[in-house]
């Protein structure tokens, strides 16, 4: 019974129904050309405007059984009905300027069904979801789209749901403008779509400083040096052979092939999840170990070496790629702040515009992924004994000693 409304909405769907008030006969209008074929008046007014309310009611038809002039009944649709004829009435065929499924279907098949959908599930499950598949099954029996993404609610950080009388509501639009549209996305990105999400400012700006701060300071350290070296991305790439270098290489095509694979599957969250791992690996391991290559180092009498010079070039090559890389695989999810920093880094037009990266299989190198693994537990360990021992971590160690390690790491390591 949600499907016949006494509201007169304007997005309610127009029920074609003609009932005379004089002698109780009533007809249904099948198509636009058969009202436009029965108009007695009032088709000027409503050509060129959508069957909807008040443009619809504009038009009189001559009633089949006594001839007088019959109205459109006052009754609409629910909005939903609307709603649930999008496959259908959303396609106009670029060579006809029509509707193409009222016409030879050719257009509209190169489009249906969708390939996915995606909507709030406690809303539309009941109602856009449903009514979409109700009429796809009337008109074409087959469902309408491939595949639907109905994601939990957003509540207040609080665990309440948002409301003004709370207080812990907040508007979109003041939310993007203090939070930041990429900061936001991220986060929701990162969420798990079948679990509500806590959204608010405390949760935003620890997303900011966990991934964001992160990721602009990796490109930062890296403009700053090159800019100061006069470093220019070559176009011939030297081969790495650092075993630094390698390593994050090596990561990189682990991380395309996973990215790829998480958003081809509708997994979101997944390779963003991917990403920022990968974010912090660049960060906090990579560029830690990489300092002394780059950056300033003790003076030496003779200056650097031709050894030094090209250790760094190769350091610059490596940052270069994986940020120009990473930049493309990020640019779904944070457009704004993947566009600034691939532009600045290219000088290409956008970073929306570049190809999908893909992986380069001679990069990587499992042994070499679970050495660094295994040495990055080790270091964690003794950091864990520094802190448990006060030991700062910027006290020189005389030694340490490791027991009950049986994996043997690679000499280079």
């Amino acid at each position: 019974d949600w499907l016949i409304s006494k509201k007169n909405r304007y997005w309610g769907l127009a029920l074609p129904i003609y009932e005379c008030s004089h002698c109780g006969s009533f007809e249904v209008i099948g198509s636009y050309d058969q009202l436009k074929e029965r108009a007695i008046s009032g088709w000027e007014k409503f050509v060129g405007k959508t069957p909807h309310k008040p443009f619809i009611d504009e038009v009189l038809i001559e009633c089949s059984g006594c001839g007088k002039p019959v109205k459109r009944i006052d009754d609409v649709g629910n909005v939903w009905l609307d709603a649930g004829i999008v496959p259908f009435s959303t396609y106009i065929d670029p060579t006809t300027n029509k509707l193409s499924y009222t016409t030879d279907k050719t257009y509209w098949k190169e489009w249906f069904p969708a390939d996915f959908i995606t909507e709030s599930f406690p809303g539309q499950f009941k109602n856009w979801f449903y009514s979409m598949i109700a009429m796809s099954t009337v008109l074409e029996k087959r469902n309408p789209f491939r595949t639907v993404l109905g994601y939990a609610s957003a509540l207040g950080e609080d665990g309440r749901a948002m409301h003004k009388s709370l207080g812990n509501a907040i508007e979109f639009n003041q939310g993007a403008e203090t939070i930041g549209a990429d900061v936001m996305r991220w986060l929701f990105c990162l969420s798990d779509p079948e679990q509500n999400i806590l959204f608010g400012y405390k949760k935003a700006d620890e997303t900011r400083r966990k991934f964001h701060l992160l990721l602009w300071n990796v490109y930062n350290f890296f403009i700053t040096y090159a800019n100061a070296d006069g470093w220019k991305p070559l176009q011939q790439k030297n081969t790495a052979t650092h075993v630094l270098d390698r390593w994050i290489l090596s990561r990189l095509q682990f991380v395309i092939v996973a990215v790829t694979e998480g958003l081809s599957a509708y997994k979101p969250q997944v390779a963003a999840a991917l990403l920022e791992e990968f974010v912090t690996d660049v960060s906090q391991w990579y560029l830690r170990r990489s300092r002394n290559r780059v950056g300033p180092a003790s003076p030496s009498l003779s200056g650097p070496t031709a050894q030094d010079i090209d250790d760094k070039n190769r350091c610059y090559e490596t940052l270069y790629h994986v940020l120009t890389t990473l930049m493309r695989l990020l640019a779904p999810f944070i457009p704004y702040m993947t566009e600034a920093i691939y532009k600045n880094l290219t000088r290409e037009l956008s970073v929306h515009l570049s190809d999908w990266p893909e992986a380069n299989v001679p990069l990587k190198d499992i042994s070499l992924e679970n050495d660094m693994m295994y040495a990055r537990q080790i270091v964690e360990k003794i950091h864990a004994k520094r802190k448990e021992l006060k030991i700062a971590v910027r006290q020189p160690l005389a030694g340490c000693q490791l027991s009950a390690v049986s994996y043997q790491l690679s000499d280079e390591l």
